[in-house]
């Protein structure tokens, strides 16, 4: 009966006594001993365990052990965050856990004892104030008052952060004690089993088993059988030098007792004892230690053969990560820095090699420059300029076959390369080439505009109706990745910035691929002439033939590019014939608002047939002036 009491609370509250104890300790070595200490007394007070619910009285004896063994011995910080760390199947995760729970711990000890276990029972181990007041012996307010203020100061220490630290690390699943669940199983029934049957051995028995707290499963199963062949010893120290007579005289009164074996039976009258039974006996307890012994050497083997394999498997693990190593370093290389906001996550952003994107980037922007510079100098460029834009450019395409419908934009051609989450990776994998990482904070602060940028798109979006001219949506968009770009750049250092563009050519139509006229380049007619008067006269003629405008409504075109002449009226200074198609940014936002309000005046006036009227509001065109010098 007094067995099956012992076995019924092992089963009942093992592991809860493991997670009091850890919980009250810190340290999952001195949890370990505690709740092996915890049954010991269990077994030598066999009467005392209740019949059916044993947990509140065991968790007593725990919590009387687990206050003994702080006492004793306060953990040092150290070494609570050696023992506390869960291991888990992500790396990073299990340190941030580990963090986290040795921050808490350290905040914990600081506490007042009294505090620090009310909030230990309360909050760690789900006790209820009026279960948590009855194990510590205390009135229920007075273990609130003690869970209040030990709270306080823990937001004192901690902030916000404290309470929702103390709910993690009691959601925590379970940590395996030391050796593992079978391991401290062994050990423990074998430390409170040996309590129940050796008598006055079972201290010096406890006492073994305690220090065999840091061993693994196996050994703990080998701790298990040290204690049978502790009682063999007891047995063998008794019996291997037997009596010079048998006569019931020669051996004391309480023989059995201290051997642990039943009375030996009399026979004859004579009453000696039979030496028969005493040879079997002793024999069957001989055969008993050979075999634990036996068992004891093949765990042992065993256990050198698994700590080999581990260790073949540790190398081997390593070997694999530093075959790996450059693979990942490679993949971080190709990969995208940016991944924010709907669409940051599209297979064209994520499967796209980005070092390779970014360099044929930089090979376009160095090549256009060269065409340029060689252009306004009247000198023929070289075929190799030509063809590394013609191969570059290729290689840029694939990401816009990858985007192209998936990336939002009104732009009909580069709109893929314009969005923030294109522009961003291919500045961010440039500079890593370049040996100029973008740095935490710039990644940080860059992927805050984008998703601002998406913000702010969206909400252009709802203002559009079915009149809306599609110029109007691609102003809006023109600007606000402008507004963007300008942005991005602000944060780059002077070196970073010096890495993408001549800073003559920044903001450049046809040259800094990097600015937003990409958008616009392709599909803007560059309007000339030796004065705005003839710019505007070829203005007319394109509208008149684009949209079939009757001759008799031409006059009423009349003001309508008045007001176009008056709004373009900053940007037409003459230049060059060689530079009249590498206008600014600020340029094409000017010529992209005149273009807007052209758009709305000749829809408002009624001058069109539902037709061109519809291919008026589709049109992409922002007609950009440009007066030439010297013709």
């Amino acid at each position: 009966m007094t067995r099956e009491r012992l076995e019924r609370c092992f089963d009942e509250c093992a592991q809860r006594a493991w997670r009091l104890a850890v919980h009250w300790l810190g340290d999952a070595h001195e949890a370990f001993d505690v709740v092996q200490q915890a049954f010991v007394v269990a077994a030598t007070k066999p009467d005392a365990i209740p019949h059916d619910n044993t947990w509140p009285w065991f968790r007593q004896v725990v919590i009387h052990e687990a206050r003994n063994a702080r006492r004793k011995k306060r953990p040092a910080t150290s070494e609570q965050e050696s023992n506390m760390a869960d291991p888990g199947p992500d790396p990073a995760d299990a340190a941030t856990k580990a963090e986290t729970s040795a921050e808490l711990r350290q905040a914990l000890d600081t506490l007042p004892e009294r505090e620090r276990e009310a909030i230990v029972l309360t909050h760690l181990n789900g006790m209820t104030h009026a279960q948590a007041a009855a194990a510590l012996g205390i009135p229920v307010k007075t273990l609130s008052s003690h869970v209040s203020r030990g709270l306080d100061r823990l937001k004192g220490r901690l902030g916000g952060k404290g309470e929702t630290m103390l709910a993690s690390l009691a959601a925590a699943p379970l940590m395996a004690p030391p050796g593992g669940w079978e391991g401290a199983l062994a050990a423990w029934k074998a430390a409170a089993f040996s309590s129940l049957t050796t008598g006055a051995t079972a201290g010096a028995v406890a006492t073994g088993a305690l220090m065999m707290k840091k061993s693994l499963a196996i050994a703990g199963m080998i701790v298990a059988l040290g204690v049978g062949l502790g009682g063999g010893a007891l047995i063998m120290q008794s019996t291997s030098n037997p009596p010079p007579r048998t006569d019931i005289s020669a051996a004391p009164a309480d023989a059995s007792e201290r051997s642990g074996s039943a009375p030996l039976e009399m026979t004859g009258d004579d009453s000696k004892p039979d030496v028969s039974e005493w040879s079997s006996r002793l024999d069957s307890a001989r055969a008993a230690e050979k075999q634990a012994r036996e068992e004891a050497e093949a765990l042992r083997a065993k256990l050198k053969t698994l700590e080999s394999e581990r260790d073949t498997a540790v190398a081997s693990a390593e070997k694999l990560e530093a075959e790996l190593a450059p693979i990942r370093a490679e993949q971080a290389e190709r990969g995208p820095t940016f991944t924010f906001g709907k669409y940051g996550t599209i297979e064209g952003v994520t499967g796209s090699n980005w070092k390779e994107l970014a360099g044929a980037s930089h090979e376009v922007i160095t090549n256009l420059r060269l065409l340029r510079e060689a252009q306004l100098k009247g000198e023929q460029p070289s075929r190799e300029v030509y063809l590394k834009i013609q191969e570059n450019t290729e290689k840029m395409r694939t990401y816009e076959y990858d985007t192209i419908g998936v990336l939002p934009t009104w732009a009909r051609h580069n709109g893929e390369f314009t969005h923030p989450i294109s522009h961003s990776n291919l500045i961010a994998s440039e500079l890593k080439t370049a040996g100029l990482p973008l740095s935490e904070a710039q990644i940080a602060e860059i992927k805050r505009l984008g998703l601002q940028w998406e913000a702010d798109y969206d909400a252009a979006q709802k203002k559009y109706n079915d009149a809306t001219p599609r110029v109007e949506k691609m102003l809006d968009e023109y600007v606000l990745k402008g507004a963007f770009v300008d942005a991005v750049w602000d944060l780059l250092t002077q070196e970073q910035r010096d890495v993408f563009i001549d800073p003559k050519w920044l903001h450049v139509a046809h040259v800094d691929l990097y600015c937003t006229t990409l958008m616009i380049i392709h599909t803007s007619p560059i309007l000339t002439g030796a004065d705005i008067g003839e710019v505007r006269t070829k203005l007319q003629q394109t509208l008149v033939k684009n949209y079939a405008i009757p001759e008799d409504q031409i006059e009423a075109l009349g003001p309508i590019l008045d007001t176009w002449q008056s709004d373009v009226a900053g940007i037409i200074a003459p230049v060059a014939k060689a530079q009249t198609q590498f206008y600014t940014y600020d340029q094409g936002a000017i010529a992209a608002r005149a273009t807007v309000k052209l758009v709305k005046a000749i829809r408002d006036y009624g001058m069109l047939d539902d037709e061109h009227r519809a291919a008026l509001l589709d049109a992409y065109e922002i007609y950009i002036p440009r007066v030439i010098a010297g013709e």
